[in-house]
Parts: structure tokens; C-alpha cells; sequence
């Protein structure tokens, strides 16, 4: 029953993920000649240098960013950043997440092909909804890449008097390992965000 356990792990990654992000201080150091400050990307500041020479500097976040993650990459807006968890059993997971509540979910197992778990990956993410009183509809889907990988699993809406969440989880793998990818977003955020999981779509790569 590991997908179980692993499905209950995505969620709990997501909240971690956003409290580590919280606070006040600097996302990153920037050293010139051993000289270190806090930075955020879009500053512009001085930096003393150790010889009294005042040097500015500014850091920009790039447009679009590949991450890699060994076995897939894919694109991303720059805003954006991927959290990694090693979740044991030969399962890495990373997760992007937006601040209005668009995700991306890649898992990639060693020594286990996860096609056959999309289902009970999707009951996993969408049972405490259920239990809430949403209604579930859901069809089988697939994805063929760019590379003409195929990936294949299940999309599903979950509808409340208040909003409907779209999901859509595949995965495609052999048996010594594979990719499942999960997504999620509200309806009335597809103007806004929809771009995401476009762009995931448009440029995911797969080395199974």
C-alpha cells in the first residue's frame, strides 16, 4: 500500500513548503571578495566592498527556468521555485506550487512502475473534499509528450456549491522505475494560471 502512504506525503509537503518560505529575511546571499549581504531577486543595492569601493549590484529573476531532476525536466515561470523530498523507498517527489494554489506534483520511483497507481493516487488528493461533501466525476486520460512519450491516468473535477477543482494525474514507467505527474487548480484560476500547467505540458521530458 506505499502509494497510499506517498499520496498523504504530497500534501504534507505542500504545507511544509509554504512555511518554510515564510518570514522577513533575504532569499539568498550574494559574496563579492568575501564580502556577503541578503538579497531578494528585483533588489538593487551597494555593496561596501572591503576596500571602501562602493559596487552595485542587482539580482533578476529569470523568465523561465528548466528544472532537471535526473530523470524528467520541464519548464517553469522563474517566480516560481521546486521543492524537493526524498520520501524513502526509492521515491523522490518535487513540488511546485503557486501562491493562489496551482500545483505541480512529479514523483519519480526506483524499482517501481507507478502506472497502475493513478487512481488511488487521486482518491488520496481529493478524498477529504468527498468527505466534505464534493462531487467527483472523472475520466481516463493520457498525454503524449513532445518527445512522444506517453504518459496515462485518470482527470478529474471535484465540484462544491463554492468552487471545482480540475486534476489530472498520469504516469508512465517500467519496472525497474517511472514518473507519475499529478496537477491541480481551481476552475475560475484557469485565466490566470492555466499558463502553468500549459507550459509543464508543452515541455516535460521523460527518461522512461
Amino acid at each position: 500500500m506505499r502509494p497510499l502512504r506517498l499520496a498523504t506525503t504530497v500534501v504534507m509537503c505542500w504545507l511544509a513548503a509554504g512555511h518554510a518560505n515564510a518570514g522577513d529575511g533575504k532569499g539568498f546571499r550574494l559574496t563579492i571578495d568575501g564580502v556577503s549581504v541578503g538579497i531578494n531577486p528585483g533588489d538593487a543595492l551597494e555593496v561596501t566592498m572591503k576596500d571602501g569601493r562602493k559596487v552595485p549590484v542587482e539580482l533578476q529573476r529569470s523568465e523561465t527556468v528548466t528544472f532537471t531532476g535526473g530523470k524528467f525536466s520541464f519548464d517553469h515561470d522563474g517566480k516560481f521555485t521546486v521543492a524537493k523530498t526524498d520520501l524513502g523507498d526509492g521515491v523522490q517527489q518535487y513540488a511546485l506550487m503557486t501562491p493562489i494554489g496551482t500545483g505541480i506534483i512529479i514523483q519519480v520511483y526506483k524499482g517501481l512502475n507507478p502506472s497502475s497507481y493513478t487512481d488511488v493516487v487521486l482518491q488520496q488528493m481529493v478524498q477529504e473534499s468527498i468527505n466534505g461533501g464534493a462531487k467527483i466525476s472523472k475520466r481516463p486520460t493520457e498525454r503524449t509528450l513532445p518527445s512522444g512519450s506517453v504518459l496515462k491516468g485518470v482527470k478529474a473535477e471535484t465540484k462544491t456549491d463554492d468552487d471545482v477543482m480540475e486534476y489530472e494525474i498520469v504516469a508512465t514507467g517500467r519496472p525497474e522505475g517511472g514518473v507519475l505527474v499529478a496537477t491541480f487548480l481551481n476552475k475560475e484560476n484557469i485565466p490566470k494560471e492555466g499558463g502553468v500547467l500549459d507550459k509543464l505540458w508543452a515541455t516535460l521530458k521523460v527518461d522512461f
